[in-house]
């Protein structure tokens, strides 16, 4: 009877943890209802992208694109021509203006850019350095523009010919260059695109090394030329074109060059003529490109 005292109240307690032990269980441990629930709400959600979007993306932006050309049109009219590639997407977005088809707008100073293009070109050729004279008609060519500096190395690259031929490899078909001065060259929207992608752009023409030189000048524009596509960001590379026309006294404006934001950048292309003054040309421009940085930025 003794022992059985001893013993019993041992038992007691092994058979009250025991079932504690259960009672614990059933109420804390987590049911696979709730496991499963932790689980699809971690999992991210992918946004699919189709063709359908990409549409419906193209059409909404060129829509805007029209509203406020057709609107400065009305107010300031003049003949435009306006050309995006999204160097992400490898979308293109127009606009215009004019009812001419395939018309060529001249130049005037973005065929610098050109100009620059063959200079570095022939400098990997030959493999040698520029020469001071030349770094220093470079950038006065590219970063003041100006216009002497860019006569003295078009001939000296080989003038007319050698321009022209420059355009022909590049496949820019509708692109001619003139046989007194560049500044006469005369050009179209689609074909300054694949002059932009022939320096932004992976290039058997250029090494990576002579496309960043040109773009590190086309950064450095002075001051009073910073307008046209020079407005679509902080990050921009462009290149403008300004001449009168001696027979209407209107004016031809014209913008070149890439604008970024982050990881997001696109080319753009702007050429007018008929312009009653560059101010009015410049405004134009700079909003259809505010609103294409907004849209693609």
């Amino acid at each position: 009877m003794k022992q059985f005292v001893k013993i019993f109240p041992i038992a007691l307690g092994a058979i009250f943890f025991l079932v504690l032990g259960f009672w614990l269980g059933d109420h804390f441990a987590p049911s696979k209802q709730a496991e499963t629930t932790t689980e699809s709400t971690e999992k991210p959600v992918v946004k699919k992208e189709n063709k359908e979007d990409t549409g419906k993306d193209k059409k909404e932006l060129e829509n805007k694109l029209q509203q406020k050309g057709n609107q400065w049109a009305k107010d300031y009219p003049n003949s435009l021509e306006y050309r995006v590639y999204d160097l992400g997407t490898k979308q293109s977005y127009t606009y215009t203006n004019n009812d001419e088809k395939n018309k060529k707008y001249v130049t005037a100073s973005i065929a610098k850019v050109a100009v620059a293009m063959m200079l570095l070109h022939e400098k990997e050729e030959s493999q040698k350095e520029l020469t001071d004279k030349q770094t220093e008609l470079l950038n006065r060519m590219i970063v003041s523009s100006d216009n002497e500096a860019t006569t003295s190395l078009w001939e000296s690259l080989g003038g007319y010919s050698a321009l022209q031929e420059f355009f022909d490899k590049r496949n820019m078909k509708d692109t001619k260059a003139n046989e007194e001065t560049w500044g006469k060259t005369t050009t179209t929207t689609k074909d300054q695109i694949k002059l932009l992608q022939e320096l932004y752009t992976p290039s058997e023409y250029l090494t990576e090394e002579s496309q960043d030189e040109i773009i590190d000048l086309m950064s450095r524009i002075e001051p009073d030329q910073s307008w046209g596509v020079y407005a679509g960001s902080s990050n921009v590379s462009f290149k403008n074109g300004w001449i009168i026309d001696d027979v209407d006294d209107q004016w031809v404006v014209n913008s070149i060059g890439k604008v970024s934001r982050k990881d997001k950048s696109y080319l753009a292309v702007a050429l007018s003529d008929k312009n009653p003054t560059i101010e009015e040309g410049s405004r134009v421009i700079e909003d259809l490109v505010r609103i294409t940085s907004d849209y693609l930025l």
